[in-house]
C-alpha cells in the first residue's frame, strides 16, 4: 500500500467520485440514460481525451458502480451503453445544491 492510499479520510470516494472528467459523465447521464459510449464520446471529446474517458467509464462502472453497463438499441444492432445507478441521482443533484451554497457563501 502506497503513502497515498494510506492517507484516505472520509471523502476520500467522494473526491474520487465527482473529480471533472467523472462528473461531467454522470451529469450527462443524469440528463438522459442510457447513453451509448459513442455518444458520450462525441459529447466530451472537446473536454477531454479519449484515453481519459475510457479511464474515467471504466473506473466509474468497474471500481465505484456509479454508471452501470448495458446493451443499447442502435440502427446497426445493439451497441454498448452506460446508464446511471438509481441510488446516484440524490447524490448528484446534491453536490449541485452543496455546490450553488458555497459558491452563495464565497460571495458574500
Amino acid at each position: 500500500m502506497s503513502d497515498r492510499e494510506k492517507q484516505k479520510d472520509e471523502i476520500w470516494m467522494l473526491r474520487k467520485a465527482i473529480s471533472r472528467p467523472n462528473y461531467a459523465i454522470m451529469k450527462l447521464l443524469l440528463q438522459k440514460s442510457p447513453r451509448t459510449t459513442r455518444e458520450l464520446y462525441s459529447l466530451l471529446e472537446k473536454k477531454f481525451t479519449r484515453k481519459t474517458l475510457i479511464i474515467t467509464l471504466r473506473e466509474l462502472s468497474l471500481d465505484l458502480n456509479i454508471i452501470q453497463p448495458t446493451h443499447i438499441r442502435t440502427e446497426k444492432g445493439y451497441g454498448l451503453g452506460y446508464r446511471l445507478n438509481p441510488k446516484m441521482k440524490p447524490v448528484i443533484k446534491g453536490v449541485d445544491k452543496f455546490a450553488k451554497t458555497i459558491e452563495g457563501v464565497r460571495n458574500l
